[in-house]
């Protein structure tokens, strides 16, 4: 059960980011944050790159939280360069579009890999993508009261994150689907 382990890990860590920016009301703390940890991943992606050896260490400790391939980045560091770009969009947004980019990612690998029968794309299937597009759903109609969005945009950009979490993209999807969504989701609101 590596990948529960692996989304359960990126739930928490992941909702680090808007729950403290709801809690605060200010984007510093968790933007410094980011940035923290975004200066940590960068130095551990380049210790990969030059010391294999330490890479290794690290997911053998992690106890299946960490892939142990993976591309140019980690998913983790894609992750954590799409909070701090998302971080700058308006305040309900970014929290709207962090959580979808948590919760999508985690319904749609744990609902897709368990019972993925239909095959869409390449290693993404139906099941994935209405397993995404549910919990991003709930976690929507979980936040609608503490935002000042309306509830069909909340929506909106659930079905977006959902949409973009399956399709065969070039672009890492921690990195796309958070900033994509914020930016359809933006450009309705100041319609």
């Amino acid at each position: 059960m590596k990948i529960g382990r692996r989304k359960l890990y990126r739930i928490i860590m992941g909702s680090l980011f808007p729950i403290i920016y709801l809690i605060t009301d200010r984007v510093f703390i968790p933007l410094m944050l980011a940035s923290f940890f975004l200066t940590l991943l960068l130095s551990m992606e380049y210790e990969r790159w030059k010391h294999p050896a330490v890479w290794e260490y690290i997911t053998s400790k992690g106890k299946g939280i960490f892939r142990e391939k993976s591309g140019k980045f980690t998913g983790d560091t894609y992750f954590i360069l799409a909070v701090f770009v998302i971080l700058f969009f308006p305040k309900d947004i970014c929290i709207a579009t962090l959580l979808f980019l948590v919760f999508g990612d985690a319904g749609s690998g744990i609902i897709g890999t368990r019972y993925g029968k239909r095959e869409i794309f390449p290693g993404k299937t139906l099941e994935g993508l209405v397993g995404g597009l549910l919990f991003n759903l709930a976690i929507g109609l979980a936040i609608s009261p503490l935002l000042t969005i309306s509830l069909p945009l909340l929506i909106t950009g659930a079905l977006v994150a959902s949409v973009v979490e399956v399709l065969p993209m070039k672009v890492n999807d921690n990195l796309s689907v958070g900033i994509i969504t914020a930016i359809i989701m933006t450009s309705l609101y100041l319609i």
